[in-house]
């Protein structure tokens, strides 16, 4: 389906991304994205002051910007998401400005008008819980202590963040117009060995992503025909 407005990344458009690989691999209770990536978060501060003159225009807004986050999905998702925070709002906004019939107006508006403007990032995430980890023994009951360790882990290894963002360099850098871009000429570009690069491009899930994405911007016409060809075959 084609939008007017670019498609923003969410912690949610991230989980669907990388749900089969959550699901294959059971026992990653952590996965690290190897960088932070923009995204836009739909919360709402705890302290937050709604005053009844601003109730209905921040109710508005806010689901506005829900709708044009999450367009590219079924609208039943998208509803689900503007009712619960629709009544969220409607809890902790002052007076009772905010009706249920007010609130319905404003997922109709939302849900008409999803594809109208561009979201802002807000936030950003390196790390994605994976929702079908298999706890071992009492690890459910520690399951917070377990993610911060994991993820100081990720954290702690400086030499596998620098890598991570040469090779990252490496492939943004990449001149198209030289040839298409393979393991073995991002080995070179890097210095870094072939079999480190593997490893790179294997753990971490949106590298290997980007990298496909430039190699196939990068496959010359000839090329193409040819891969065309052998699947067809």
């Amino acid at each position: 389906m084609q939008f007017e407005n670019s498609i923003i990344e969410t912690k949610y458009s991230l989980h669907r991304k990388f749900k089969n690989y959550m699901k294959v691999n059971k026992d990653v209770y952590v996965i690290d994205l190897g960088f932070k990536i923009p995204i836009y978060e739909h919360y709402i501060k705890r302290k937050i002051n709604i005053e009844y003159w601003m109730a209905k225009d921040f109710l508005n807004n806010h689901l506005t910007n829900i709708a044009n986050a999450y367009k590219q999905y079924d609208e039943t998702i998208i509803e689900t998401m503007l009712k619960s925070e629709a009544e969220k709002i409607q809890r902790i906004a002052k007076g009772s400005i905010l009706t249920n019939q007010y609130l319905e107006y404003c997922i109709d508006n939302a849900l008409i008008n999803k594809d109208t403007i561009e979201v802002e990032y807000n936030s950003s995430i390196r790390f994605l819980i994976n929702p079908y980890y298999e706890f071992k023994a009492n690890e459910f009951l520690i399951k917070q202590v377990l993610k911060d360790k994991l993820i100081n882990s990720y954290l702690g290894n400086e030499k596998k963040r620098a890598n991570n963002q040469l090779i990252y360099s490496c492939i943004s850098d990449h001149d198209c117009n030289k040839g298409s871009i393979t393991k073995k000429s991002l080995s070179q570009d890097s210095k870094l060995s072939l079999r480190t690069i593997n490893n790179y491009l294997k753990e971490y899930l949106l590298l290997n992503e980007y990298f496909n994405k430039v190699k196939e911007l990068s496959t010359s016409d000839k090329q193409r025909i040819r891969k065309q060809y052998n699947r067809a075959s």
